[in-house]
Order: C-alpha cells, then sequence, then structure tokens
C-alpha cells in the first residue's frame, strides 16, 4: 500500500475500497431520497398510473441503451488517445439519442396497442424524449468513472431524484396523475445532464472527431450494445407479457415489486462494478492480479449481496405492506418470491466487468442472451400462476444465468469454476442459515400486523439480528472472510479520518477546459 501522500500513486486495494465506499454512501443517499419520494407517490398516485408508466417506457428504455451504443465502456476501456475518443463520443451519442427518440415517438401507437390503452400511447409519445436528454449525460458520466470521480454517485444521481421528487409530487398533488411521473423524469434527466457537464470539467474538440475513432469506439461498443439491446427486448417481454396478460394494475404491482429488490442490488452493482471496470481495465494484462482481483471482487460481493438478497424472502412482504401501503400487499408477494434476484445478478455483474475490462466484450452478448431467454421462457410459463409465480421464475432465471457466468469467465481469468465456487457459497450457506432464523422470528412477531412505527421498528430489529446471525454463521464457516471485511471497514473509517489526498488539479490556460488528468495507474 503505498503511502497517502499526493504525489504517490495509490494503491489498488486503496483505490477500489475508497471508490467503494464513496459510490455505496452517494448511492445510498440516492436509495433514500428516492424511498421517501416513492413512499409519497404511493399514497398519490395508483398502481394502474405506475402500470401506464412501465408500458409506455419500454421503448424509452430501449432507446436509452442504443442511444449508448456502448460508447461510455469504449471511453472507459480505452488506453489512448482519449480527448479524440471522447469528443468522438459525444457526437455519436447525441445523434443517437435524437434519432433513437424520434423513433420511439413514431412508434408509440404500436405501444399503446400493445397494451390496448390509449393512454399509454400518450405517455410513450410523451416519454420519447427522454431518449434525447440522457444522451447528453453519457460521455461526461464516463469521464468521471474512468478517472475514478465519484462526483456521478455522490451528486448527479442524488441531485436528479430530489429535482424528481420536487417535480412529480407537486404535480400528482395537483391531480396530473401519471402525467407526474413523465414530467418528473424529464426535470430528473435535465438536472443529471446539466450537473455531469459541469462536474466533468471537460468540453469537446468537435475538431479532433473522426470518423476512424467512431469505428475503433463502435467496434468495441457493438457487443455492449447488443447485449443491451437484448436486455431491453427480454424487459420489453417481461412487460408486456405481464401487462397484456395480467393487466397494467398488476404491472404496477410488479415494478413496485421490482424496486424493492433493485434497491440492494442498486447499492453492490453501482458501488462495485462502478469502480471495478476501470480498475480491472487496468490490470487486465497482468494475469495473476486480475485473477486475484476477480477472485477477490467474488468474494466481497458475494459476502454483501448475498445476505441481503435473502433477507428479503421473510421480510419482502412485511416491508411492502408498512413503507407503502396494504394496496401493495402484492408487490410484497412478489419481492419475496424474486429473493435470489440480488445476490445472481451483483454475482453477474462481476462477470460483465471481466469482459468488458479483458477486451473480450463479445462475451456479453453470448450472457444476455442466455439471461433473456431462460428469464422470458419462465416468466410465459408462471404467468397462468399469478405474479408471484413469476417473481420465483425470475429468481430461477437469475441462479442459471450465474452458472452460465461462471462456466464463461473461468477460461478468461484462468481460474477453474470450482476456485469460483469457493469463494461464494460460505455466504450463500450462512444467508440461507440467517434466513431461516428471521422468517421464524417473523411467524412469532407478525410485524406487518402492527401500525407502521411499531411494525418498522420490529423489522428494523429483525433484519439486524438477521445480519447478526449471519455475520456468526459466516465467522464459523469462513472466519477469513470476517476479518476481511473488518479490515476494510478499518481501512474505510481510516480513510475518513485522514485528510484528502488529492491535489488541486491545474486547470489550462484560457478556453475550454481540457481532459483532467487521470490518477496514476494504480500500485
Amino acid at each position: 500500500m503505498n503511502g497517502e501522500g499526493s504525489s504517490t500513486p495509490r494503491g489498488m486495494t486503496g483505490t477500489v475500497v475508497r471508490g467503494v465506499g464513496l459510490a455505496a454512501g452517494g448511492y445510498v443517499g440516492f436509495q433514500l431520497i428516492n424511498l421517501a419520494v416513492y413512499l409519497v407517490l404511493a399514497r398519490l398516485l395508483t398502481p394502474e398510473e405506475f402500470g401506464q408508466l412501465a408500458a409506455g417506457a419500454v421503448l424509452v428504455q430501449a432507446g436509452l441503451v442504443f442511444a449508448n451504443s456502448g460508447m461510455g465502456a469504449a471511453v472507459i476501456q480505452r488506453h489512448d488517445r482519449i480527448e479524440e475518443a471522447a469528443s468522438t463520443a459525444v457526437i455519436a451519442t447525441v445523434l443517437a439519442g435524437i434519432g433513437l427518440g424520434l423513433g420511439a415517438l413514431a412508434l408509440s401507437p404500436l405501444i399503446g396497442h400493445i397494451f390496448h390503452s390509449h393512454q399509454v400511447t400518450l405517455v410513450a409519445a410523451a416519454a420519447s424524449g427522454w431518449v434525447v436528454v440522457r444522451a447528453f449525460a453519457i460521455v461526461p458520466d464516463a469521464l468521471m468513472q474512468r478517472r475514478f470521480s465519484f462526483a456521478r454517485r455522490v451528486v448527479v444521481d442524488p441531485l436528479g431524484m430530489v429535482v424528481f421528487g420536487a417535480v412529480a409530487i407537486t404535480a400528482a398533488a395537483r391531480g396530473l396523475g401519471v402525467w407526474a411521473l413523465v414530467l418528473g423524469n424529464y426535470a430528473q434527466f435535465a438536472t443529471m445532464a446539466i450537473s455531469s457537464w459541469v462536474l466533468a470539467r471537460w468540453r469537446p474538440r468537435l475538431r479532433l472527431a473522426s470518423v476512424a475513432m467512431w469505428r475503433e469506439l463502435a467496434g468495441f461498443g457493438r457487443h455492449v450494445l447488443t447485449s443491451g439491446g437484448i436486455a431491453e427486448a427480454s424487459g420489453f417481454v417481461q412487460t408486456g407479457v405481464i401487462g397484456r396478460f395480467l393487466g397494467t394494475a398488476t404491472l404496477g404491482q410488479f415494478e413496485y415489486g421490482f424496486r424493492l429488490v433493485q434497491v440492494p442490488l442498486g447499492v453492490v452493482v453501482n458501488a462495485g462494478s462502478y469502480v471495478l471496470f476501470p480498475a480491472f481495465s487496468r490490470i487486465a494484462t497482468d494475469a495473476q492480479r486480475f485473477r486475484q482481483a476477480y477472485l477477490r471482487a467474488v468474494r466481497l460481493t458475494c459476502s454483501l449481496a448475498v445476505p441481503v438478497s435473502f433477507l428479503v424472502l421473510p421480510l419482502g412482504t412485511p416491508i411492502a405492506v408498512l413503507v407503502f401501503g396494504g394496496v401493495w400487499l402484492q408487490a410484497g408477494h412478489l419481492a419475496s418470491a424474486m429473493f435470489a434476484f440480488t445476490a445472481a445478478r451483483a454475482f453477474n455483474s462481476i462477470a460483465r466487468e471481466v469482459f468488458k475490462a479483458s477486451g473480450r466484450p463479445e462475451a456479453l452478448p453470448r450472457l444476455q442472451l442466455f439471461s433473456g431467454v431462460a428469464t422470458c421462457g419462465l416468466i410465459v410459463a408462471a404467468v397462468p400462476f399469478g405474479v408471484t409465480a413469476v417473481g420465483a421464475a425470475i429468481s430461477v432465471a437469475s441462479v442459471a444465468t450465474s452458472a452460465y457466468a461462471i462456466r464463461a469467465v473461468s477460461p478468461i481469468i484462468g481460474a477453474p469454476v470450482r476456485r469460483i465456487l469457493e469463494e461464494a457459497w460460505p455466504s450463500v450457506a450462512a444467508s440461507a442459515v440467517m434466513a431461516a432464523g428471521v422468517y421464524g422470528l417473523e411467524l412469532v412477531l407478525d410485524a406487518q400486523g402492527h401500525g407502521t412505527v411499531a411494525g418498522l421498528a420490529l423489522l428494523g430489529a429483525e433484519g439486524v439480528l438477521g445480519m447478526g446471525l449471519y455475520l456468526a454463521a459466516l465467522a464459523a464457516i469462513s472466519p477469513a472472510t470476517v476479518r476481511e471485511l473488518a479490515d476494510i471497514s478499518s481501512h474505510l473509517r481510516a480513510r475518513r479520518r485522514s485528510p484528502s489526498d488529492r491535489a488541486a488539479e491545474p486547470k489550462p490556460p484560457g478556453g475550454a477546459p481540457r481532459m483532467p488528468p487521470e490518477p496514476p495507474a494504480p500500485g
């Protein structure tokens, strides 16, 4: 580990741990704001209105993926001519955003026809502009991630959610229904785009942009784009099947249940993968370091994501009822059935970062295709049995995708499948013990049968006791992992107490700011 002085490179462990801590802190802040906003909106709007937004935005979400075109990932992974690459990527992403926004607008009647709703047609048309606004933020966001800058997580995302809440809640209180959500998203995306450009401290030099560079970026990014396209197609099928056969009200329940399981997933993925991609990219040529970094990432990610995921199994339903109200009971059942989603997807996210960082993005579409086929096939089979069965189908598909990911990443990092599983199984075993204990405790306490305040207090107590049980079980199975978690916690506390080691970055004389200097390669 290098010293704290700004003149020496930070070690990889220090860089990643500090980064994960900052990114996780920013994401937790974002989710606390998000929870407060949707807690209010859940009482101002109906499941039907949330379902209308989910149905109307299916093409827009796909448009956001295609507008990126993998350009952001390509900029992060590059090792040379960064200024030229970033300037080219700005033009490419903005033009793609405009074209895809117009395409989403033209196809909005088709979306309404699929869901048998004129209101969905109008929502789809109105939301088509989101793609254009979000496209402007793709490159500055990528540059911040490349430089291990956490302004996106600590400032941009929370600020955007604050603006979304202010606009959406005000509009919903005035009776605008689903249009409150449409307006709120416009305000959020515009705020995020503006703040990303301000905090990136970079302006494009358009004279450097070239078709040749675009081809290089597209050569890498096309695999990321294909993977994202498959993911969005899978999401479109899932939304379409649930909305058409179970109704938009049930689709609204699905969206809220999905939101519950995505919160813990987001903490791990947004904090971990945000740092792992640029970190892996810098050591990918050193096979031994790359393998060790991957195995450690698996161990630590599983030790954090798996227990939180298993905790949703006994507590998902009471959380939904106590936080959002009794009308969202079905969303709670769905969240409980989807408990394995968080752990499996967090594990899979590490494989995705390995594929990109190692220069093998062609593995991304194959992984995503397996995930999409498994998920959509199981959902179609489960729909006749209700939305809870759909949640269970998603859990099964997520675990199956993890098995596929292990097989795919094994030859890249040079470790056998058994070696990878050795890093994951202690967390799974300890989490299963914890889930069984909390489930028995909830049967006795029945938190959702109490008032909101008392019920939430009981849930908090159950969660704390559950995590204590998990750590005790993990210490018995893998004491080294518990010691490692304690060391990381101590490291984070020490970093918070120490003065910042980031020297002030010099500004270029005159004109638009150029690319800020990147941190030295981790030692």
